[in-house]
């Protein structure tokens, strides 16, 4: 009995080496993975510290910055749109504030519509008219370039003060034995047709009608600073509006 206790008391320091023999490994093993590992988890660190800094106000803009698009037309439409605006805000002013007929804008004249002669009886085949209260723009041209079926805007007399704008229904090159450029003209509305009108009489051709507009111009006419003041106030609100639009 005194023999086996003694063997097992000489075994059990020699587990206890093995164990501890095992545990140094493991040790050094662990010591040599970290050596690895730390390269890795460097770089990983690194990604993670340039992910953090990163400013919030790049990311910010990222969402709001669109590139530009089209930039060629969007300035082709930009130089139509603020041409025509301005076109129509000058035109309204010299048409409301001059007395004189003979004025024009870029050889364009504005004319208010007193009558209702030009209203279409057959609106498929009478195109173009319009009505008492109307605007109608007239583009100058040379007395004798109208057709038949333009419509033109001339003086009943060569001098007359006032103009009728009738449509063109026959052009002759003599009236009588006196050559020349003549027209035959009827508005849409009247039944006969008016007195030959000779080529020195035209002013010009109708190329748009801008309708009930009429009483807004004699308002101009009337109230010039007022009516000024709030073209302009009206072009500003819709430049707003469409920077607003195209940069959203």
């Amino acid at each position: 009995m005194v023999e086996e206790r003694k063997k097992r008391r000489r075994q059990q320091p020699k587990r206890e080496t093995k164990r501890t023999k095992s545990t140094a490994k493991q040790a050094i093993k662990k010591k040599q993975d970290s050596i690895h590992s730390k390269p890795e988890n460097k770089k990983a660190q690194t990604k993670n510290r340039k992910r953090k800094q990163v400013p919030i106000s790049k990311k910010k803009k990222n969402k709001f910055q669109h590139p530009p698009k089209n930039s060629g037309s969007t300035l082709l439409f930009n130089i139509i749109f603020y041409s025509f605006i301005l076109f129509m805000i000058i035109g309204s002013i010299i048409f409301a504030t001059t007395k004189n007929t003979d004025k024009s804008v870029l050889g364009y004249r504005f004319f208010g519509v007193l009558t209702d002669s030009m209203v279409p009886r057959d609106p498929e085949k009478q195109k173009g008219g319009f009505h008492s209260g109307d605007v109608i723009i007239v583009k100058n041209i040379v007395g004798n370039s109208a057709e038949v079926g333009d419509i033109i805007t001339f003086r009943p007399s060569i001098k007359s003060q006032a103009f009728l704008t009738h449509r063109v229904k026959e052009k002759l090159d003599h009236l009588g034995e006196t050559k020349g450029t003549y027209y035959i003209t009827q508005g849409d509305a009247n039944l006969a047709e008016d007195v030959p009108v000779n080529e020195k009489q035209v002013v010009g051709k109708k190329v748009i009608v801008i309708p009930k507009i009429g009483a807004f111009l004699n308002f101009v006419r009337e109230n010039v600073i007022v009516s000024i003041t709030f073209l302009i106030s009206v072009f500003g609100f819709i430049t707003i509006i469409r920077y607003y639009i195209l940069t959203k």
